[in-house]
C-alpha cells in the first residue's frame, strides 16, 4: 500500500527515472551473476580434471616420491578449489543435512579445556538464566613431538520465566569446521615452506607423535590456508608498490605437468623493499615462464629505481619510466668466474677496484650512515674508485680479442655503466641486488625437497605463503609464532585493519 502511494504521487518523469534505475540494478545484478557463474563453471572443470589426474594411470608410472608431492599438490589444490566455489555461490537457506562424521581424537592426548561463556547470566526478563547443558567441540594443537586437544566447552543457559536459550558463539576458526588448531595449521605451514619437509614426510612425524594425520588432510589444510592468506599478501604487495626503490629477481622451478608426467621450467619471481628501507617486505610471484610480462603485470604503472641484473625481460619496464639500478655483484661474478678458473691476471686487477667500492660500503654500514651519509662518503671516495675503474675497462677492452670470456665479462660492465654507479650519487639505493638474492635463496634449497611445483596453482599458494614466512623473518619474527597468531586473529580480522597483521606492522597481543 506505502509503495502504491508513493507511486501514485510521482509524476511522469520519476517514475521514468525510477524505472531507469531499477532496471539498471537489475542488469548490474545479471552481469555479477553470470560473471560469477562463469568463473564457477571454470573452477569447476579445473577440479574435474584434477581428480581426474588423481587417477591418472600415466602417474602410476612416476617414481613414488614424486607420485606422492603430485598427490600432495592436487589435494590442496581441490581444497583451494572448492572454498574458491563456496565463497562465489549464494550463502544456503539451510546448512546441508548429511554432514561427514568426524573421527574423534584419542582419548590418551591431553585435554586443556577453553570455557566459553556468556557475557551476562541475566535475562532481559530481569530473571537470572539457569545453566542446562554444554556444547563441546574439540580442536586439534601440535608442539613438536606432543599433541594436545583443545576442549571447548559452551554453556547453554536458559531462562525459565521466557524461556529464552543463551549460549556463547562458536569461536572462528581458519578452517571452521575441521579439527586444526592455528598452532597446528602453523607448524604445517612452516614445517612445508621453511623447512622444506613434504607432506609426506610430515605424516610419519606426526605418526610418530601418536596420531597419523592423512597427508590428503594435511593438504586440504594447506589449500585452504593458502586461499585466506592471499587477501594479506595482495595487501602486502599493494604496500610494496608504494616505495619508492625495490629490488626483483627470479628462480627457476620445475612445474609438473600432471598429464603428461613431465616437468617444464616455471618461475618463482621475487620483489622487495631496500635494505635501507624501514618497511622489510619481500613478496613472490609465481609464473610459469620467465618472460617479461609477469614482471610487468605484478608492477603495473609503478615507477620508481629498480635494482635488477641485466635480464632483459626487465627492459620494458625501463621504456615507460622505471628507473634501472645496476648490481655490482653481477659484475664483480663475471671477473670472478674468469679468475677463479683460469687464473686470469687481468680479472684479478679489476677484482681489487670491486674490493675498494665494497670496502668503502662496509665502512658505511659500521659507521651506520643516514642516506645522506652515504651519499657524501660515495661521491667522496667511490666516485673516484669507479672512475679509475671505467677507464681502465675501457683500455683493457682494447686490449683483449673479441668475443673471449674476458671482453664479455668487460663488456658486461661498460655496457650498464651508467645503471651499476648510479648508487654513488644516491644514498637510498644498494650498491648490488645481493638483499633479494638472500631472499630467493631459501627457494633453491626447497628446490631439493619439492622436486617440483605440482601445478601453477601450487605454485602460486608457495608463492603467498612464502611471502608472509620470510617477511616475517626479516622483521625479526619467528616464524611459527608469527602464522600461529595470524591464522587465530584473520577469520575475525576486519579489512579495513588488515594492514595490522603484515609483518613489519605485526605486535603480539
Amino acid at each position: 500500500m506505502e509503495l502504491s502511494r508513493q507511486l501514485d504521487q510521482m509524476n511522469a518523469e520519476e517514475l521514468r527515472n525510477l524505472t531507469a534505475t531499477l532496471l539498471a540494478e537489475l542488469d548490474s545484478r545479471d552481469k555479477e551473476l553470470k560473471t560469477k557463474q562463469l568463473k564457477i563453471d571454470q573452477l569447476t572443470h579445473e577440479m574435474a580434471i584434477l581428480k581426474r589426474y588423481r587417477f591418472d594411470r600415466r602417474s602410476e608410472q612416476m617414481d613414488p616420491v614424486q607420485r606422492s608431492l603430485l598427490d600432495e599438490s592436487i589435494d590442496a589444490d581441490i581444497e583451494a578449489i572448492s572454498l574458491e566455489i563456496e565463497a562465489l555461490k549464494e550463502k544456503p537457506a539451510s546448512p546441508p543435512k548429511d554432514k561427514p562424521r568426524r573421527v574423534a581424537l584419542p582419548a590418551s592426548f591431553s585435554r586443556r579445556e577453553i570455557r566459553h561463556e556468556p557475557e551476562t547470566t541475566h535475562c532481559s526478563c530481569g530473571c537470572s538464566l539457569e545453566r542446562i547443558g554444554e556444547d563441546v567441540s574439540e580442536k586439534l594443537d601440535y608442539t613438536p613431538g606432543v599433541f594436545e586437544v583443545e576442549r571447548h566447552i559452551r554453556g547453554k543457559w536458559v531462562c525459565r520465566s521466557c524461556e529464552r536459550l543463551l549460549q556463547a558463539p562458536v569461536p572462528p576458526h581458519v578452517i571452521d569446521k575441521g579439527i586444526p588448531t592455528a598452532g597446528l595449521l602453523a607448524q604445517v605451514l612452516v614445517a612445508k615452506y621453511l623447512d622444506h619437509a613434504p607432506l609426506y614426510r610430515q605424516e610419519s612425524i606426526f605418526a610418530r607423535a601418536g596420531l597419523a594425520l592423512p597427508r590428503s588432510t594435511l593438504a586440504q589444510w594447506v589449500g585452504a590456508c593458502g586461499v585466506k592468506l592471499e587477501p594479506l599478501v595482495e595487501a602486502m604487495r599493494a604496500m610494496l608498490l608504494t616505495r619508492p626503490v625495490l629490488h626483483a629477481d627470479e628462480t627457476p622451478v620445475p612445474m609438473l605437468s600432471p598429464g603428461l608426467g613431465k616437468t617444464h621450467r616455471a618461475y618463482l619471481w621475487s620483489y622487495s623493499t631496500s635494505e635501507y628501507d624501514e618497511l622489510q617486505a619481500v613478496v613472490y610471484d609465481f609464473a610459469d615462464s620467465r618472460a617479461g610480462v609477469h614482471a610487468r603485470e605484478f608492477l603495473e604503472s609503478w615507477s620508481g629505481k629498480l635494482v635488477c641484473d641485466d635480464y632483459s625481460g626487465y627492459k620494458a619496464l625501463f621504456d615507460r619510466g622505471v628507473i634501472e639500478v645496476g648490481c655490482m655483484a653481477h659484475a664483480r661474478r663475471k671477473l670472478h668466474d674468469l679468475y677463479a678458473n683460469h687464473r686470469s691476471d687481468i680479472a684479478e686487477e679489476g677484482l681489487r677496484y670491486f674490493a675498494a667500492l665494497y670496502e668503502i660500503e662496509r665502512e658505511a654500514r659500521e659507521l651506520k650512515l643516514d642516506a645522506d651519509g652515504r651519499q657524501q662518503l660515495r661521491r667522496q671516495r667511490s666516485k673516484p674508485v669507479a672512475e679509475a675503474m671505467r677507464q681502465w675497462l675501457t683500455r683493457q677492452r682494447g686490449q683483449v680479442p673479441d668475443g673471449s670470456a674476458t671482453r664479455k665479462a668487460i663488456e658486461y660492465s661498460l655496457g650498464r655503466w651508467a645503471a651499476l654507479i648510479r648508487y654513488i650519487d644516491d644514498g637510498e639505493l644498494p650498491i648490488d641486488n645481493n638483499h633479494i638474492e638472500n631472499r630467493i635463496r631459501p627457494v633453491a634449497l626447497g628446490r631439493s625437497n619439492w622436486l617440483f611445483a605440482g601445478s601453477l596453482r601450487a605454485g602460486q599458494r608457495a608463492a603467498t605463503i612464502m611471502s608472509l614466512i620470510q617477511s616475517a623473518k626479516l622483521n625479526g619474527h619467528d616464524p611459527y609464532r608469527y602464522l600461529k597468531d595470524v591464522l587465530e586473529r584473520l577469520p575475525t580480522q576486519p579489512a579495513s585493519r588488515l594492514e595490522e597483521l603484515m609483518p613489519h606492522c605485526w605486535q603480539t597481543h
